[in-house]
Parts: C-alpha cells; sequence; structure tokens
C-alpha cells in the first residue's frame, strides 16, 4: 500500500549566507587586503632607500678613485641630456677648470649631476632607488689641478700656501716648520656650506674657526617626492609631493655657483628624513664628505708628522 505523504513534513533545505555575513566577510577581507598593502609599500619603499644608500656608497668610491688618479675633482654632468646623448655623462668641461654645466657662466652647475661615463660607471651606478639621476655639486676650487693633493701638507707646519695657491710643494725636513702647509690653511674657505632643518647654523662651514669643515662635494637623492631630480631622458620631475622650503635648496636646477668661491653659493641640506607634509618635507639622501676625508680616502692626505 502506497502512503500519503505527510503534508507536516517539507524537504531540507541547503543553508546559506545572509547578507550580513557576507557584509562581514567583505569587510574583514578588505581590512586583510588594506594590511597587506600596506606591508608591501613599506617593504618597496625600505628596498628603494637602502639600494639609494648602497648608490651614494659606490659614487663615493668612485669619486675617491678618480681623485687618486687626478688629484683634483670632477665637474658635473648635464641632467638634461638624454642617455643616448655623447656628452651624457661626461662632466662639463670636460678637465675641469670651470664647471660650466649651462651656459658660459664660470662655476655654474645648475642641472648638474653625477659624471658617470667620467667616472667609469654606468648610468644604473648613479640611478637611485626611485630611478633617477643623482644630484652632484663640487667645491669649484677643487676641481683645478692638484686642488686635491694634500701629501705636501703637514700638520705641523706653520708656513701658508705653495705656488698655485696648493701645499707647498717645497716643504722638507730641512726646511721644516716654515715651509710645510698646515691642513687647516689649505682647507681654509674652500668647500660647500651644509645647514639642517631646525638651525640657520652651518654644519659643515668653509670658513670654520679654527678649522675649515666644509664639504668636498655633495651627492644628492631626492628621494620618494622625486621632486628636482633628472631621469635617464633628461626630464626635470616635478614630483609627486611639494618639496619643503629647505629641501628645495638641494634641488638640481637650483643651486648655481656665481663665483669661484664656493662661499658664495646658496647653503645645501641635509637632515633627518621628515616625511610631514608642507614646509617641514624633507626625504633627500645627502652625501657630504669633508675635503680631508676624500683626499685621505683617495692615499692623497697630509703626511704624517
Amino acid at each position: 500500500m502506497r502512503r500519503c505523504p505527510n503534508p507536516e513534513r517539507r524537504p531540507p533545505t541547503s543553508a546559506g549566507f545572509t547578507l550580513v555575513e557576507i557584509a562581514v566577510v567583505i569587510v574583514v577581507l578588505s581590512l586583510l587586503l588594506a594590511m597587506i598593502a600596506g606591508i608591501a609599500t613599506a617593504m618597496v619603499g625600505q628596498q628603494r632607500r637602502e639600494v639609494t644608500r648602497q648608490k651614494l656608497a659606490g659614487v663615493e668610491t668612485a669619486l675617491a678613485l678618480f681623485v687618486s688618479q687626478n688629484r683634483r675633482l670632477p665637474c658635473p654632468a648635464d641632467g638634461r641630456l638624454t642617455s643616448g646623448d655623447v656628452n651624457a655623462g661626461l662632466e662639463r668641461p670636460v678637465g675641469g677648470a670651470n664647471c660650466n654645466v649651462i651656459g658660459a657662466t664660470a662655476n655654474s652647475q645648475t642641472h648638474g649631476v653625477v659624471p658617470w661615463r667620467t667616472l667609469g660607471l654606468a648610468e644604473s651606478d648613479i640611478t637611485d632607488g626611485w630611478g633617477n639621476r643623482l644630484t652632484f655639486r663640487v667645491a669649484p676650487e677643487l676641481v683645478a689641478a692638484e686642488s686635491m693633493n694634500l701629501t705636501n701638507c703637514d700638520p705641523g707646519g706653520t708656513g701658508g700656501l705653495g705656488a698655485g695657491n696648493v701645499c707647498n710643494t717645497l716643504c722638507a725636513t730641512t726646511t721644516f716648520p716654515g715651509s710645510c702647509t698646515p691642513p687647516a690653511t689649505y682647507t681654509a674657505n674652500k668647500g660647500l656650506s651644509i645647514r639642517n632643518l631646525a638651525s640657520p647654523t652651518l654644519i659643515m662651514d668653509p670658513a670654520g674657526v679654527p678649522v675649515s669643515t666644509g664639504a668636498a662635494f655633495v651627492v644628492i637623492s631626492h628621494g620618494e617626492n622625486l621632486e628636482g631630480s633628472y631621469n635617464s631622458q633628461g626630464t626635470l620631475q616635478s614630483g609627486t609631493t611639494a618639496s619643503g622650503t629647505l629641501e628645495s635648496a638641494n634641488n638640481a636646477v637650483n643651486v648655481a655657483f656665481v663665483a669661484a668661491n664656493s662661499t658664495a653659493a646658496p647653503v645645501l641640506v641635509d637632515d633627518f628624513p621628515s616625511y610631514s607634509e608642507g614646509v617641514g618635507h624633507f626625504d633627500d639622501f645627502v652625501l657630504r664628505p669633508s675635503i680631508l676625508t676624500v683626499a685621505t680616502k683617495a692615499q692623497l692626505g697630509p703626511r704624517a708628522h
């Protein structure tokens, strides 16, 4: 006999998600994705900063080698030139003297970047973690012949400069100390001026007393906001965010030497990073060794006394 179906019984229905449950899942997934994106962005930023530090160290080594071979520092290259230009990466002018990167104005270093070909480097060696060329500034008096050769200076000397305003080459044991130039006498009023963000007081001062502390050269990565740097197409970067008031002094187009004496140049800036928006923003990486540091690394430092 067939049983009649019980009208009270219903086939089981499949369980499903409610709209509230789906919304909760979406929110959780969104939060997870945001966290992952933030971590990934931080990791990429850290990697780019580390790459930049390595590039600066490599450039410092290459400059020391150039000084050891040529006994002077090179002029900047013209950052406006594309990678394929015949003069791209070469110091302007070739051979130093006056660093006329733009026009015929003596020692104008506007648009200057690290002269990678002059240093025997590839362009990638002077490109920071954000894909832009490193800006380069050099004390004009240190591109002249023998200007970085301090081997004839003696810490115990009491004499003045020798012929050509370099360390006195007549320095000898029999005529010591009057014939010997002390390093402080040679470095006086030479080098580039550097300040920090908080105070107008210079942290590197060519006219420092009792000893000059000017930077021999300055290499700058313009950091995450890119502003003031040149890319491989020779295009000046406008930046993802505006430079801080003082940071803009480091821009590749903003520093021009108006005289052979580098102390007439605008002051460059170095400090700890400050990523706040506005006038206090600073994300540049700055390499700024002293004259004695560069000469010593090039094995052209003062003689031991």
